[in-house]
């Protein structure tokens, strides 16, 4: 596929680009010779992070797995950009420049080399210098390269510099040159180093020299490649990369000052492929850089002298010629299988004659093989009763002749031969054989002749193509729209079922749930569909609408393996894939893999395999269908904030606009890492549905006199082919005017209160001479009810001493025993709770300080020991934010079951509050306690934790220690003492990385 090339007006601050590194999440990061530029989907994006980045020569840029960014700038040192803020590293070679930045993983280890002036590792917060011989002062390093150590060899450093060659520095001993050996020019300036594993689990060692060429050590032995024995393009070689096509192919790459030059297992260096022709127009190759889009397709970046190159080494279109490429391109196809299952492929082309392709070896057909005429308009293959039948093409001048061995026997016909005249042959089916000229008629080729129909009579003038449904021919015309022959008799359809007055092109069959449908390509028209289900009664089909097209001239649509439909148009191929509202559209172009953008009308064929044939102005493609394998989401990030033109960064995720008509300016990318111009976006504020935009390819949005109060922005996206990626939500607080604020609503409220207040002390006067009225009542009421109060009272006592009396024996009756006992068994119930913790089940911590004041004083009185653990649990709070607090209080159940289960039976667990536990261990020293705290941690770090197996990191605890020694009189002199001892011990567990046991006595 070619190239897709970026510079100066894409957005690169400088058109030298020294060094391409991408990070995980599809982020590509670019040093050229004035600052630092990010690609991210359709944008490139200059950085001016810190003072000192602005307007210098980057020479290095490296990411690392986990997001971080490093450059390395000129004279200003270097710079590291992590969790979204820059930070300055420093310079490891004072005023002198670093050369590269290489960050390198090591037995599972990722270490950050810096090379320049010397050698220097980033360790903790400085630069660690790698010690190097007295003789190489002065001598600059240019790469490094590290080889882990294995069984039978310590750890080796290979470093490349400029004068010295190449330097090997084995663990334990003193950096020496090393000579490579073999016929070719200067080894003393080493550009790059690159270590390819190998299938025996050694590695190769690959080395790039200025003026040296490339050289290979592998099992001991030196080999060399230059331009004076190999096809590399330059002996003047800035860097190397491993690079893999497919999962089972593996290639080398060289950037050279001359171009790009690939090897593969054959050992020889080539520079045929398209990605190499492309680079030749800048030359100087500085840097490559391998990378994979959100599909897991390989592709490589290339750093130039005239800017950055992405070349894809996958998808769906392959170039298999460009012959007719000078002319009209191909003008007809014919794919048939071998015997092999292997697909042997028929060109006829503008103006060189014939082609056959198969086992990747091409042969041509021209004049000496019988063609008169050179434009061949139309090739298949026409039964004869053989097997194989034989091969007819037609030709421009209106010639007809068949293959016989390999060469070309004119057929002859009933039209003149003549300059202006032409012959296109097509299939109605697989032995139904139509000619048409282009001026005098159409003919019906009858197995021993043809029967002619000339122009001017009841059949058309022209055809351009024919399909056989059961005892019906329909053809595509020149002027009067679509024909059917039954039984030698002639129909049209145009204008009376709805078709255009318009030149139809290209006719298949695509069955439409279950329904036989005709496609054709017309001129103006775009693609039209007419339903033969009845065939005296076809039916322009308008519903459902086809995805609009950026041209009306429609050549034809032909479906794939996959069921995917193709249609050829005068500017690119698209794909129409069909939905349960209608169909999504993906564009391909020359940029996609095609030779041209503009087909030509009959040439495309599906082979055996599903794939389809197309030939265009500009040679021959090849698609291969996606199968219908689901595409990822790609990743949708955002790339700049900016409020009222100035960058700001979110708080706590929330954004604060300083002002009520402030504005929000929001840029953002999908990362798909192939057909970002195709990207579609659109933002929504989650609390105005109304206000969705519709979908769109701006990735930048404004939003700017939001409504006060807290707004909810959402971002969504899909890539070319319609899937559709992870939202992105964010909240913006928009200041409130002035009346809506706060202190002014308090205001308001006060006044009203004041007027409530007003009324209500006038209504409290009224009231209060209503209420002397009714006070005097009620005392009059009072005196009588007082009086026949006494006389109750003594009946009530009465018939309440009898409810609960045995009339026989006076003693109290079954009603006041059951009574008595269900007050009882409450009352026990309302003790158990008070003393137990709701959520856990566990002793809560009343029942804590009392145990443990008891157990305390019966240790000092007993002279026994009396442990204390102090348990927390680590990053509960991450987790309760990630999770929710249902299933961090599901998680607090299942530690305190964990807890339970461990205990000895004279131990007492209780919950001390929130995510902290405390353990009393009566009998047990300061030992045995320590035992219990790393039995019970690692119970905690082992457990299923259903409720939150998604976490990360998983749920442990850190254990304090603390033991009353028996006899002990020291400085824990009451239960407090003890309870403050382990809980100190519990903070020196979580200070030192959590998921530990401490003791008092640490």
């Amino acid at each position: 596929m070619p190239p897709d090339v970026f510079g100066t007006g894409e957005g690169l601050p400088d058109p030298t680009v020294n060094s391409i590194a991408s990070l995980p999440n599809g982020q590509v990061w670019m040093g050229t010779m004035q600052g630092l530029a990010r690609q991210d989907g359709a944008r490139l994006t200059h950085i001016n992070g810190l003072p000192g980045m602005n307007g210098r020569a980057v020479h290095s840029v490296a990411t690392s797995t986990d997001g971080d960014v490093y450059a390395a700038y000129e004279s200003t040192g270097i710079f590291r950009l992590q969790h979204g803020v820059w930070a300055s590293l420093g310079s490891p070679f004072g005023a002198q420049r670093s050369r590269r930045i290489r960050i390198i993983e090591v037995n599972g280890e990722q270490r950050i080399y810096a090379t320049g002036d010397g050698v220097a590792r980033w360790v903790g917060q400085h630069w660690q210098h790698l010690p190097l011989p007295v003789d190489m002062q002065g001598y600059e390093i240019f790469d490094i390269a590290v080889q882990a150590a294995s069984d039978n060899q310590p750890e080796t450093i290979w470093l490349g510099s400029f004068g010295a060659g190449l330097l090997r520095c084995i663990t334990g001993q003193a950096c020496t040159r090393v000579k490579i050996t073999g016929a070719g020019p200067r080894t003393n300036e080493v550009r790059s180093l690159l270590l390819q594993p190998r299938e025996d689990g050694q590695q190769t060692l690959w080395v790039a020299m200025l003026g040296g060429g490339v050289a290979r050590f592998q099992a001991g032995v030196w080999t060399r490649w230059s331009t004076a024995n190999s096809s590399l393009p330059s002996d003047f070689v800035n860097d190397l990369a491993q690079v893999k096509p497919d999962p089972s192919h593996t290639e080398i790459w060289a950037g050279t000052r001359g171009g790009l030059a690939m090897m593969s297992n054959e050992q020889v260096w080539r520079t045929d492929r398209t990605a190499s022709a492309q680079t030749q127009q800048t030359s100087r190759i500085r840097s490559i850089s391998t990378h994979t889009t959100s599909q897991g397709q390989p592709t490589v970046w290339v750093g130039t002298d005239g800017g950055a190159m992405r070349i894809p080494l996958a998808g769906p279109w392959q170039v298999i010629s460009t012959l007719g490429n000078d002319a009209n391109g191909i003008w007809g196809l014919w794919v048939e299988s071998v015997e092999d299952g292997q697909q042997r492929v028929w060109l006829a082309t503008d103006g060189d004659g014939v082609a056959r392709l198969e086992h990747g070896q091409w042969q041509h057909y021209g004049k000496a093989e019988g063609i008169p005429n050179q434009t061949v308009r139309s090739v298949l293959r026409v039964p004869n009763g053989s097997k194989q039948g034989s091969l007819w093409i037609g030709t421009w001048a209106g010639h007809v002749l068949r293959l016989q061995g390999d060469h070309f026997i004119e057929v002859a016909t009933p039209w003149r031969k003549q300059d202006d005249e032409s012959a296109s042959l097509m299939l109605a089916d697989n032995s139904d054989l139509w000619a048409s000229s282009r001026t005098q008629g159409i003919a019906h080729w009858n197995g021993r002749g043809w029967d002619w129909m000339p122009a001017g009579h009841e059949a058309p003038n022209r055809i351009y193509a024919a399909v056989k449904l059961g005892q019906d021919v329909w053809f595509s015309t020149l002027e009067r729209g679509l024909a059917r022959l039954r039984a030698g008799q002639w129909r049209y359809f145009q204008s009376n079922i709805g078709l255009p007055q318009d030149t139809l092109y290209d006719l298949r069959v695509i069955t439409v749930d279950g329904h036989p449908q005709l496609w054709t390509g017309s001129n103006k028209h775009g693609l039209l569909r007419i339903d033969v289900s009845d065939p005296d009664q076809p039916r322009l089909i308008t519903q459902p609408a086809l995805p609009t097209l950026p041209i009306p001239l429609v050549y034809g649509a032909l479906q794939d393996g996959a069921g995917d439909v193709l249609v050829c148009t005068d500017y690119g191929v698209f794909l129409w894939r069909a939905t349960a509202t209608g169909y999504t559209s993906t564009a391909y172009h020359r940029q996609d893999g095609l030779p041209h953008d503009e087909c030509n009308g009959s040439a495309m064929q599906k082979d055996a395999n599903g794939r389809v044939w197309i030939g265009t102005v500009g040679g021959a493609a090849v698609y291969t269908p996606w199968r219908n394998a689901a595409r990822k989401p790609s990743q949708l990030i955002i790339s700049d904030l900016m409020v009222d033109g100035n960058p700001i960064a979110m708080r706590g995720g929330v954004i604060q606009l300083p002002k009520r008509d402030s504005s929000l300016e929001l840029k953002y990318s999908l990362l798909t890492g192939e057909k970002e111009a195709a990207s579609r976006y659109r933002v929504q504020l989650s609390d105005v549905p109304a206000k969705r935009d519709p979908w769109g390819n701006a990735d930048s949005h404004v939003l700017a006199r939001l409504p006060s109060g807290r707004q909810h922005v959402r971002i969504e996206a899909m890539d070319f082919a319609g899937t559709l990626a992870a939202p992105i939500e964010l909240t913006v607080d928009v200041p409130y005017l002035w009346w809506q604020t706060p202190v002014a609503r308090t205001l308001m409220a006060m006044c009203l209160l004041l007027l409530f207040w007003a009324v209500l002390r006038l209504r409290l006067q009224h009231l209060r001479k209503q209420e002397d009225l009714l006070r005097e009542m009620v005392k009059q009421r009072t005196a009588q009810l007082q009086a026949s109060d006494g006389a109750l009272r003594k009946a009530n006592d009465d018939l309440h001493r009898l409810s609960y009396t045995d009339a026989l024996t006076g003693l109290a009756n079954r009603r006041r025993l059951f009574e008595a006992l269900t007050s009882q068994f409450r009352n026990d119930d309302l003790h158990r709770l008070s003393y137990t913790d709701a959520l856990t089940g566990l002793a809560n911590r009343r029942r804590l300080f009392e145990a443990l004041t008891s157990q305390f004083r019966n240790a000092q009185a007993q002279q026994r020991p009396l442990g204390v653990l102090m348990i927390d649990l680590d990053h509960f709070k991450q987790l309760n934010d990630s999770l929710g607090h249902l299933t961090g209080d599901r998680c607090l159940k299942e530690i305190a079951q964990c807890l339970l289960a461990q205990l000895p039976p004279q131990g007492l667990a209780a919950r001390y509050g929130g995510e902290e536990f405390c353990v009393l261990l009566p009998g047990l020293d300061a030992t045995a306690s320590t035992a219990m705290a790393e039995l019970l941690r690692r119970c905690v770090e082992t457990m299923p934790t259903p409720c939150c197996d998604s976490h990360r990191p998983r749920l442990t605890i850190s254990v304090g220690v603390a033991a009353l020694a028996a006899g002990q009189s020291g400085p824990i002199h009451d239960a407090d003492a003890l309870l403050a001892a382990a809980d100190r011990a519990l903070y020196a567990a979580k200070d030192a990385g959590r998921n530990r046991v401490k003791t008092a006595q640490d």
